[in-house]
């Protein structure tokens, strides 16, 4: 991997280059703001989550993905490009039967010619690192789960840990600011990198919640009025309408280096996963031991809302031109989003612009890289879905205007290529945050909005050897991975600290 950037590009030669390639149109005053010292760039007071300083609040329920609420429907998650049906559907059912065992044929070939990232110990690692590891407690709808083997093996079916009303206390009582500030510190503790709340409102209701379970749509999300405990049926998961409820969406880190070992070992990156099947339960206990309620199980199948959604309404992230990610000022496309709803009163997070969908109009690097052509090269987001080899695309829902893909192609090619996940390795924001430059960029990004400053990043990240392999070249850095220090967990968990000096 080069160092080149690093080595020989000072802050001043980086100011000059910026001043040709814009015309010095205000590029000194983007990334030298009038402030004066750090405190004032970030976010003031206490009880948000502090964020870069170039880092601006919107309006709620107005992220920079333009939304048409008027036109916006509840969506039926059910169909998505991880259907097979939707695969038969858009690309023919001989292409969608063969898919898997092309994959295996793909991965023998690949192994055989022991390319990088297939070697021996790249299948030992992507076949031992797990990312659904049965816990013993994970969480359900309404509550806490229990691994079956465990409760097989005679162990107690888990209920959590005990209530206010079980030890005889009053519930918790502070004002949503101390409730957010109080959460934000504890999530982060438990392995949430980022944070973000919002009001459960009526458009909430109306528009954001899902209509039924993604893989049942027989089993429908309902709002019951009468209640103010969740609930869940075998047709049914029940939001409680009785008292207000309230969004809490977690980003939660996995890690750069290995997200650029794709496509070999990309599939690996999400080591979240782990981080999960510890984070959902603390929070879970943590809510119940002050008296409140998390509902959802923060699964792939049972997620109230469209979870993209509610990160870029919640200011947790932005859109991007790869609708399989989202982007976050800090940590770029690399995490895991997972939402839930609670009762706990919260102040409310508010959308962001760090002009990182903007930069998505000017870059594309994602859509160059994908095998599958499944990503939008259009340059500018449209309220249009555009159709599939002649037919409408369902898998989106209208009412955004954004980039479209097409989510069948994404997730046939990969199993076709046996793993893929390169748009995450090759994303310009897929960058770590040890040089101070990577910040200038992220500021002027955030502050100017200009094209050919824009296109100039992205060819800089290619220049500097930045992003992943491609299933043509493979994964060179598969196995640089092997010969590298880096964090535990492959994860820089000081990205998002201001705090105790780790980044003074």
């Amino acid at each position: 991997m080069s160092n080149k950037f690093h080595s020989t590009v000072s802050r001043r030669e980086f100011m000059k280059v910026m001043a040709m390639v814009t015309g010095g149109v205000g590029a000194m005053a983007a990334v030298n703001p009038a402030f004066h010292d750090v405190d004032e760039l970030i976010s003031a007071g206490a009880v948000m989550q502090k964020r870069p300083w170039w880092v601006k609040e919107r309006e709620a329920h107005n992220p920079t993905t333009e939304v048409d609420w008027d036109v916006m429907k509840r969506v039926n998650p059910t169909n998505t490009g991880q259907q097979t049906e939707m695969w038969a559907y858009y690309h023919g059912q001989a292409r969608a039967d063969a898919a898997s065992a092309k994959g295996a044929e793909y991965a023998k070939a690949k192994i055989a010619a022991q390319a990088p990232g297939y070697t021996y110990r790249g299948q030992a690692l992507k076949t031992a690192v797990t990312t659904s590891w049965s816990a013993y407690v994970s969480k359900s709808w309404a509550g806490a789960s229990t691994s079956g083997t465990w409760t097989k093996g005679g162990g107690a079916v888990y209920k959590g840990v005990a209530t206010p009303a079980d030890r005889g206390e009053p519930k918790w009582n502070g004002t949503p600011e101390e409730n957010s500030h109080m959460l934000n510190a504890y999530q982060k503790y438990v392995g949430a990198a980022i944070s973000g709340y919002g009001e459960f409102t009526e458009l909430d209701r109306e528009k954001l919640l899902c209509t039924n379970v993604k893989h049942n749509a027989a089993k429908k999300f309902i709002i019951d009025n009468t209640v103010d405990t969740a609930y869940e049926t075998s047709t049914a998961l029940a939001v409680p309408g009785k008292n207000q409820m309230y969004h809490l969406v977690h980003w939660e880190h996995m890690s750069h280096e290995m997200s650029r070992a794709a496509p070999a070992m990309g599939g690996r990156f999400n080591g979240s996963d782990f981080v999960a099947t510890a984070l959902k339960p603390s929070v879970y206990n943590f809510l119940r031991y002050m008296g409140y309620q998390m509902i959802g199980d923060g699964g792939d199948s049972n997620y109230p809302f469209i979870e993209a959604a509610v990160a870029n309404l919640t200011g947790v992230a932005e859109s991007s031109r790869n609708n399989v990610y989202s982007l976050t000022p800090e940590l770029g496309p690399i995490g895991r989003i997972h939402s839930y709803i609670t009762d706990i009163p919260v102040a409310p997070t508010h959308p962001i612009d760090a002009g990182m969908f903007k930069f998505c109009a000017d870059c594309g690097k994602c859509a160059r890289a994908c095998p599958a052509e499944c990503i939008s090269f259009a340059k500018e987001p449209t309220w249009e879905i555009p159709d599939i080899n002649g037919k409408p695309n369902i898998m989106h829902n209208k009412g955004t205007k954004e980039f479209w893909s097409d989510g069948a192609a994404c997730r046939m090619v990969r199993t076709e290529l046996d793993g893929c996940n390169v748009c995450w390795g090759n994303c310009t924001f897929t960058t770590n945050k040890g040089a101070m430059v990577h910040e200038l960029i992220r500021g002027t990004i955030s502050n100017l909005k200009f094209g050919p400053l824009n296109n100039f990043f992205f060819r800089m990240g290619e220049v500097f050897e930045y992003g992943a392999g491609t299933h043509e070249g493979g994964s060179p850095k598969a196995e640089e991975w092997w010969d590298r220090s880096f964090p535990v967990f492959g994860m820089d968990s000081t990205v998002t600290s201001f705090d105790g000096g780790y980044r003074k």
